[in-house]
């Protein structure tokens, strides 16, 4: 029987763990707890800091609250004990899959609850996420199978995605700039 479950969103919403750490959580009257990892410097940054960095930064910003929020919603919305906040990781070389690991120390959580990953083939040499949680966790860990992110979440995402486009049309922004299409 769990107490504490600490599952992981990020980008994709996570949709498959929120729903497999809520189940669970129900099952065990558990809190739970939804963390998101901000990035500071994601893989796209690099190609739209160069229209402008605040814009940038806003839109990372933008982004985790909207992620921390529907994942707040779903918790509040099965009516069970959590909460759903982020924490940026720190740019001192701690990997995602080790802050995740000493959150979930830090947060007394006995369950740690991870989305499956796409095998995309762009690591460049990194550990699988789930690799470094495992090998970093003290507690057990879940793996949940991937499934799409529903209709609502890809609207949030879309709606930030907006927001960063209008802001192409300020005078000091590259006007050569796309955002590309959300990934599913």
């Amino acid at each position: 029987m769990y107490k504490h479950i600490l599952v992981a969103v990020g980008t994709s919403l996570s949709e498959s763990a929120l729903t497999t750490a809520i189940t669970r959580a129900r099952d065990c009257n558990a809190r739970l707890t939804a963390l998101h990892i901000v990035d500071q410097m994601p893989w796209w940054a690099i190609v739209t800091a160069d229209s402008n960095p605040g814009d940038t930064l806003d839109v990372i910003e933008d982004h985790a609250r909207a992620v921390t929020r529907y994942a707040s919603r779903l918790i509040d919305s099965a009516g069970i004990d959590g909460i759903a906040r982020s924490v940026t990781q720190p740019l001192d070389g701690t990997s995602v899959g080790e802050l995740i690991a000493r959150e979930a120390k830090a947060a007394g959580a006995d369950l740690i609850v991870l989305g499956g990953e796409a095998d995309t083939g762009w690591r460049h040499g990194e550990a699988r996420l789930r690799d470094v949680v495992c090998s970093h966790a003290r507690c057990d860990v879940l793996i949940a199978a991937h499934a799409a992110a529903p209709l609502s979440a890809e609207k949030d995402v879309e709606s930030i995605e907006a927001r960063f486009a209008a802001s192409s049309g300020r005078k000091d922004a590259r006007p050569s700039h796309r955002q590309s299409a959300p990934r599913k």
